[in-house]
Parts: C-alpha cells; sequence; structure tokens
C-alpha cells in the first residue's frame, strides 16, 4: 500500500513539474457559484464525493502535499491513498456526515493531516489550521464558501492558537462564514479544546447514550438528548447535537462512529441547511429553537438534526 501511494503522490508530483517547464497553471478548479462548505481535516478521495467537490487543498507542516511543497491548491491536493486507520479516515467520515445532512452543499475539502511512510497519521499543530483558514479567508467569494466545519484541534492553556487566529474566526463570521469546531473528547469539566473555545467559534459538542457503550443502536426521534461524559465541556459550548453517525471510511467501508466530531459535522450541515441572511440571524434561529439536554454536570442547547435517514442514533 505504501509502494502505491508513493508512485501515486510521484505521478501527482510530476502533473506539477510538466506545469511548471511547460509554462502553465497546474489543474486547478474553476469558481462555482453553488454554497459550498469548508472542511479542514484529514485527506480524502475526492472520487468519494462525485459532483460535490469543488475545490481542494492541502496544507502541511511536517511532511509535503502531492506536488512536492507543503501547500497546495487544485486536484489531488487532498488525496490520501486507502487505508484502514481510524485517523486516517477522519477527513472523509466528516464529509460523508455533512453530504447526509447537507446532500445540495458543495464540499472543499482541505488537508491538514498526511500519513507518515509507515501508514500513520502524522503530527499537525494548529498552524497547519490557520494556514487553511486563510485559504478560506482569500477564496471565500471564489467558491461561495457559507460554512467552516472543523473537528480538529486539543485543550490549550488559555484557549493558546497561534497569532492572528482569533482576528480570522472574527473576520468569517464578519462576513456571515461560522467556523464550526469540535469542543473535544478528552472528558473535561473545565476545557474545551482549541479553538473551539475562541469567543467567534461556534463549538459544537455531542448527545449519545446515556451508558457507556457505543452500539450502533436505531435512531430514536424521542429520545431524550443525553450529554455525552466524554465531552470537553465548558462555558465556551454553543449548542450539542448528534453524535450517532454511520460513517464513509478511505477505503469505501462504512462503520458506525460516535463523538464531538461528527457531532460538529452534522451541525455544520445543518447550519448550513438553516442559514439566514446574516451569522447573527441563524445563530438566532437555533437558540430560539433548541431543546435542552444535560448530563450529571452541565445542561446546555440541544439541536435536533432530523435530515437523518441512514439509522443513527442519538
Amino acid at each position: 500500500m505504501s509502494e502505491w501511494r508513493t508512485s501515486m503522490k510521484k505521478f501527482v508530483a510530476l502533473i506539477f513539474v510538466i506545469a511548471d517547464v511547460a509554462g502553465v497553471q497546474a489543474p486547478v478548479y474553476a469558481a462555482d457559484p453553488a454554497p459550498s462548505i469548508v472542511v479542514i481535516d484529514t485527506g480524502t478521495d475526492p472520487a468519494l464525493f462525485p459532483g460535490k467537490i469543488v475545490a481542494e487543498a492541502c496544507f502541511l507542516e511536517y511532511y509535503t502535499c502531492a506536488n512536492g511543497k507543503q501547500a497546495m491548491e487544485g486536484v489531488g491536493a487532498s488525496f490520501i491513498a486507502p487505508t484502514t486507520n481510524k485517523a486516517l479516515s477522519h477527513g472523509t467520515q466528516m464529509l460523508s456526515v455533512i453530504a447526509t445532512v447537507a446532500p445540495t452543499a458543495k464540499l472543499i475539502p482541505i488537508k491538514i493531516v498526511e500519513r507518515t511512510p509507515a501508514g500513520n497519521p502524522m503530527l499537525y499543530t494548529l498552524a497547519s489550521v490557520k494556514q487553511a483558514l486563510d485559504w478560506v479567508i482569500a477564496n471565500r467569494v471564489k467558491y461561495n464558501i457559507a460554512v467552516v466545519s472543523l473537528s480538529q484541534g486539543g485543550i490549550k492553556p488559555g484557549c493558546r492558537v497561534p497569532d492572528g487566529m482569533a482576528a480570522q474566526f472574527a473576520m468569517l463570521k464578519a462576513v456571515n462564514v461560522p467556523v464550526v469546531v469540535s469542543i473535544g473528547n478528552n472528558s473535561s469539566k473545565t476545557d474545551s479544546n482549541a479553538p473551539a473555545c475562541l469567543p467567534d467559534a461556534v463549538a459544537v459538542g455531542a448527545t449519545d447514550n446515556p451508558w457507556p457503550g457505543i452500539q450502533p443502536i436505531a435512531f430514536d426521534a424521542k429520545a431524550k438528548p443525553y450529554i455525552a461524559r466524554y465531552n470537553n465541556v465548558s462555558s465556551a459550548v454553543d449548542f450539542y447535537a448528534n453524535a450517532r453517525w454511520f460513517v464513509l471510511n478511505r477505503d469505501g467501508t462504512r462503520k458506525f462512529e460516535v463523538g464531538t466530531s461528527t457531532a460538529t459535522a452534522s451541525f455544520a450541515g445543518w447550519w448550513f441547511v438553516n442559514r439566514k441572511e446574516s451569522f447573527d440571524a441563524t445563530y438566532k434561529y437555533f437558540a430560539d429553537n433548541t431543546g435542552v439536554a444535560s448530563n450529571e454536570w452541565f445542561t446546555g442547547k440541544y439541536v435536533f438534526i432530523d435530515s437523518i435517514p441512514m439509522g443513527n442514533a442519538q
């Protein structure tokens, strides 16, 4: 598998070398007027989402994109070889949840995690996320970007993020583009992931079954929403959404998955479906139409997503 991936990467890189020598631009996507959702995550295979991908990008810190550089935009930028590694399927999983909830949305995968030669996920930091958000800001109009979904991050003391990232969130909010961010799954009772802890993030937590198991039970619209015990819960949380989804893996198989990541992707899709004339109007719509979710320690706003045709459970 590693040899196949290396060959594929060399082939894509060769296209870019030929383009450079010939003095022509490497293959890129044309502007698309249809509204889109950006997913900043691991790579995917655009062929898994036919007719939906309108752009791709790649920003890596400790490895190189298909063009042999640490940044890339255009055809093949988000590609990652088939894998059974759960972490490396994460981006494909999030894209599949969004495609289920918001089937009319176009998709833009931005890869910030690549696989090592041993087939494991490489390290990344929020610096890659910041580069991805720079790209979103620069290309928002061209690709009619309506929502950004980010199910990555980690707990950072004092909500420490790269310089300028808070301003990116504020800038996108000002032009009515929410950055929907996962609060994380570390069971913290005091902190959420950075950058979900930023004031202009739309921070999303997960509802789950009120027992420790993760069995793929059928969706029950009448079930009482329960704040999952694995949430990183703090005052930064805006909304809670369903965590239990059947998702598409990078190798084309499907599996059952739970967590704040899937909750975030589902809410990003639901924001897209229900978006109003402004960020504030959409936020108010959700705030005014939520239920209540709770557990032993916390209570919060629960958003019921009723576009769930794949047998998912609360």
